[in-house]
This record gives C-alpha cells, structure tokens and sequence, in this order.
C-alpha cells in the first residue's frame, strides 16, 4: 500500500511500504487510515482526530507524526504541528521535519527560530531537495523580512487568571505581608506591525494589566503600557529599539509613571559555551515619576540583559542573566530613612519539554542578589538598621495544555523566598494560578 502527504514545501513524499507494513500490526493502524482518508477527503478536522487517536492508542510510526504535523499547520494549530514534527528529528528524514519546523516558525512570526532549523536543514547531509529549499528560505531571510512579516500585521493576547497567593503584598517591594488570599488576574495586549522598508519595520503596541484581590483591594495593582518600535533583520541576526510610556497603580493610587527606552540586538548563532541556538543583549533606561505619596519612587531605572537560547530535541532551554540599577530619590522622615534603591543581579532559566502535541510540562527558577545603595535607618522594636542585602530564590512548575489553535490553559505553582539581612524584609511567598490564554 502506498501513501502519501501533503509535505509543508508542497513536495508530494512517498512513505516506504516497509514502514507502514510494519505498523499494519500496532495499535492505532486503523485511526491512522481513516486520518489519511479524511485527509484526502479534505476534512482536517476530523484527519486530526484520527491521527491524534492513532497516537494516544500508541503508533509511533513516522508516517503518522508527518501526517499529523502536516494537518495541524494547515488547520493553523503551530502549536500541535511543531510538536509532531520535533518527533521525528532523530529520524531518518530528520532534515525534512528541520525544515518544516522553519516553515512552522515562519507561520508564527518567528524569524530567529526559522533561521535555527533551515540551517540544520540546509546541512550537507541533507537530502539535495531539501537542502535547496532550506537555503532558498534563508536567502529570504537574509534579504529581508520573512515573508510571514512582509505585510502589515495585527496580532492581539489575552489572559486570564485566578488563584492563591500566600503573600499579596506584591507592590511595592519595600513592604511585605503574611496575609494571603485569591486574586485574579488579566491582562490583554495588542500589536501594529508594519514593513518600512525590505528589511525592517515599525510596531505600535499596548497592553493593560490589572490584579485584584477580592478578600483585600488594599493590594490591587494596575498598569497600562504603550511602546513604539523599530527592528532590522540583519544577515547574521536583528537589531532594534523602542521608547515606552508605562502607567502603574496600586491600591488605586497612581505609583509610578516610566518613561523609557530601550536598545537591542540578537543574533542568530552564538559563539558560547554550550553553543546556545539564539542569543542576545538589551539596554534599558527610563526616567520614573512616583505618584502621590510615593515620591521616593522618583528617579532612573537602568538594565541590562542577556539571553540565550537552546533546543535539544523536544526541550527547550532558556538562561537569562540581567542587571538593574535604581537610582530613587528615596523615603527620608525626621527619624528614618529606607532606601527604595537597590541594585539587582538576577540569573533566571526555564525549562520547557513538549511531552505531547497537545501538552507541556516546564520548570523555571531564577537567583536575585540585591543591594540597596544607601544604609536603612529604621524605627523598630529592636532598633534594626544598616544596609539591606536580598538573596531571593524562586522555583516554578507548570503544566501547558493547547485547546485548539488559539487557545491554551496553563497551570503554575511559584515558590519564592526572600532572605535579608533585616530581618523584617524576610518572607516566604507560595502561589498557584490557572490561566486561560489566547492569541489572535
């Protein structure tokens, strides 16, 4: 028996009889059929189900996860088809799923990640077709912005939260409490993006945030954010810079108004340890006005940041390293000072596994160091004073599920503890979220 597919580059790929007469004997051949009728039949949907059935009932030929990827970009489910594809890359049409990885980032607006698997594709022990199509699709890019990105665009999220925090005195960080609590949380974002040229482009964006705690509005944040950009994809990676206006709240009371700018640069190969697949570096700064009775928040904000990128298999690995400085006017009464100022080292990873098309499982952690620039001089029972030194350690575990193409619903636990050398800056902070999220 002879079957085919439809394959992303539009090649018509034949699968080898020896395959699929291997799997006439697995569990699942007869879903894996029926996805291929269906297929044929032009109904993807219900090719999708059937192929997803054939692999839940255990079939793991490679016929069936090229199917199956093949189907759910064309219903548009990137999520679901970079997950079938990644099954195969140790396969020996490994250079073929490379390829349609590039495709699939392409799709999703994701120019650096395309780049990473057309030149794996484009390898010399790629197959000769796929070879010259992989190196066509990064002459593209290297000419200019992917053709995903080369007409206006307007992308939109949507998130929505609830869960249980231990500790809800989030804002402002110089205060913490024992008082836990629900919260719910939303936030929604939207972006312009425009080509101004071959090889670069404008965005307009904005987002709004709220938290709110219904046991205690004592605790609810707000922030609104706008920002402009430009970007410019280069041979060897992108570069870009933006000006921000943000507006934040807290206890409905305005706390701060930021306005800032930022530089960066990314690169698509990365001379490192570890040889991450992506990595880059930003610069930040912005000017800070603090609210009514948060004057000592006024001042300068500085970052900066660098990030790095790894894909080995189904996994995923992200390391982040930045540094920002606070230079604030500070909070100074007739017999106190607290230094609303510190300086914060933080190395940050997360670890991402896609266990199932439809399903991830990660981790994420992160190490704080703060100094605060000048000595606190505090009124307290004990008298405590000098510098505040912060050693902050967070551990994170979530579990991702995509309902369809748009939609996805994720669970989260956070652990964080906070160790000072005042001790009344000591806390212990456990939350668990469920979040609904969309992209449009």
């Amino acid at each position: 028996m002879l079957v085919f597919w439809r394959a992303l580059s539009l090649i018509f790929f034949l699968v080898p009889t020896t395959i699929l007469q291997a799997a006439e004997t697995e569990a699942g051949m007869e879903d894996f059929r029926a996805g291929v009728e269906a297929f044929e039949a032009g109904d993807l949907n219900a090719s999708k189900q059937r192929f997803q059935s054939a692999v839940d009932a255990g079939l793991s030929s490679p016929s069936l996860f090229y199917n199956l990827g093949v189907v759910c970009y064309q219903l548009g489910d990137y999520v679901a088809a970079e997950s079938a594809f990644r099954a195969l890359l140790d396969d020996s049409d490994g250079a073929l799923a490379r390829y349609n990885l590039g495709l699939v980032a392409l799709a999703r607006d994701e120019p650096f990640e395309a780049r990473h698997w057309f030149e794996q594709a484009s390898a010399e022990s790629a197959p000769d077709k796929i070879r010259a199509l992989a190196r066509a699709q990064l002459n593209k890019l290297a000419g200019g912005v992917p053709p995903s990105a080369s007409e206006p665009s307007i992308r939109g999220y949507l998130g929505i939260s609830g869960g249980y925090d231990s500790n809800i005195a989030g804002l402002p960080e110089d205060t913490a409490s024992s008082e836990g609590g629900g919260f719910l949380e939303a936030l929604a974002a939207g972006t312009y993006e425009r080509p101004v040229g071959t090889r670069s482009r404008v965005a307009l964006d904005a987002a709004a945030y709220s938290r709110e705690h219904p046991s205690d509005d004592e605790y609810d944040t707000q922030v609104l954010q706008g920002r402009i950009a430009w970007s410019e994809t280069l041979a060897a990676g992108e570069r870009g810079a933006l000006v921000s206006l943000a507006k934040s709240w807290f206890d409905s009371q305005s706390l701060e108004t930021r306005y800032g700018i930022e530089g960066f640069h990314r690169w698509w190969k990365c001379s490192l340890p570890l040889a991450p697949d992506q990595c880059g570096i930003s610069l930040a700064a912005a000017t800070v006005n603090g609210g009514s009775g948060y004057e000592a928040y006024d001042g300068q904000w500085y970052r900066a940041r660098l990030h790095a990128l790894k894909y080995l298999g189904s996994w995923r690995l992200d390391g982040e390293y930045s540094l920002e400085i606070n230079d604030r006017r500070d909070l100074q009464t007739a017999d106190q000072f607290i230094s609303v100022s510190p300086t914060h080292h933080t190395l940050e990873f997360a670890v991402r596994y896609r266990w199932h098309p439809d399903l991830a499982l990660g981790a994420t952690g992160s190490i704080r160091h703060s100094r605060y620039q000048d000595d606190h001089q505090l009124v307290t029972a004990t008298g405590e004073s000098g510098r505040r030194e912060d050693n902050r350690l967070e551990i994170g575990l979530l579990a991702e599920r995509s309902l369809d193409s748009r939609w996805l619903v994720r669970g989260e636990w956070l652990v964080r503890d906070n160790r000072s050398s005042l001790s009344q800056y000591d806390y212990r902070r456990q939350t668990l979220m469920l979040t609904l999220e969309g992209a449009f």
